[in-house]
């Protein structure tokens, strides 16, 4: 194993211990189920918004930095593909099949894979700028387009184009979206460092980036559920098998084709192998998808990431 592999198996652990700790938390009353809305809004609105504006603001953009997130985008449709070829030869019920297209396509990056990142990475303020990138046009982006559009195509509810405007919308008014857009600007302007002013500001949005991995574990941890798997058991062990394995696998592949930096490689991957996104079953639920079976898979692909993404790592990683 390589001193790469062991920092990522070392971060995998620790934030798995983290995230059962959320879990002990709540059965021990110290928080409870619905205060994981609120630790996810403080994720999205404060803490995750900060990380990317400190990490990007640091680095110029370069075109070169738009390849990585085309890549994993390719790994995504790739996925969805096979997802609704296996669905179907499952003869899965529309409702069902959007929720696993869904599940397949679409990861964490942002959420969870900032934290494995940052951590990975060491603080690297460069491969963060470059995770953000990934994560928000290869990710971020599409599920609120492509993500909204079979959402709509699978469900059972009467939607119209401005059912789809929405949501799309949304993403440019997001929190993050503005972060990354202002970090974007500073990093071609330059920001001075050295005044008392705008160092002081930036500390304060260092303080406020470091809580973000604390404040993703104790989302997951106090949200994460074990029941309701024997149910679908083929159909989340198909979201499995395509999300957490096929995805960074061919993300791989079209990252060694295209010649990538070890960087871009590595960050491609990782991004690639994160569990379901938790906005797969926001989606699904909110266009009559099968919500309830989103909801599983979301929870199951998280559960057996713990020990896919090491696995992977040791696969398709130097």
């Amino acid at each position: 194993m390589s001193s790469f592999q062991q920092i990522l198996t070392q971060s995998i652990f620790v934030l798995v211990v983290m995230i059962l700790m959320g879990t002990l938390l709540r059965r021990l009353g110290v928080v409870k189920e619905e205060h994981g809305a609120f630790f996810a809004r403080l994720v999205t609105d404060v803490t995750l918004p900060a990380l990317i504006f400190l990490a990007v603001s640091k680095h110029p953009v370069s075109i070169s930095q738009l390849f990585p997130p085309g890549v994993l985008i390719l790994a995504e449709f790739a996925s969805g593909f096979l997802a609704w070829v296996l669905g179907r030869a499952l003869k899965l019920s529309k409702p069902r099949l959007g929720a696993l297209i869904l599940a397949s396509m679409f990861g964490s990056s942002a959420f969870l894979g900032y934290a494995v990142i940052k951590d990975l990475f060491l603080n690297n303020s460069r491969a963060l700028a470059e995770a953000a990138m990934v994560s928000e046009f290869g990710v971020g982006l599409l599920i609120f387009t492509v993500g909204v559009a079979i959402a709509m195509h699978f469900g059972t509810s009467d939607t119209t184009w401005r059912d789809f405007v929405k949501p799309v919308s949304s993403f440019f008014r997001s929190h993050i979206f503005f972060a990354l857009a202002a970090g974007i600007v500073a990093a071609n302007i330059g920001l001075p460092e050295k005044n008392i002013v705008c160092a002081s500001i930036l500390k304060i949005l260092e303080t406020i980036a470091n809580a973000n991995t604390l404040m993703v574990t104790m989302t997951i941890g106090v949200m994460l559920k074990f029941h309701d798997l024997k149910k679908v058991l083929p159909i989340v062990a198909l979201a499995c098998v395509v999300k957490l394995v096929v995805q960074p696998a061919v993300a791989e592949f079209f990252a060694g084709a295209f010649h990538f930096n070890q960087s871009f490689r590595d960050i491609v991957v990782i991004e690639a192998a994160m569990p379901s996104a938790a906005l797969s079953a926001v989606f699904a639920k909110r266009y009559k998808c099968d919500g309830e079976l989103a909801s599983i898979l979301v929870f199951a692909t998280f559960i057996s990431s713990i020990f896919t993404i090491v696995t992977v790592s040791l696969l398709l990683l130097k």
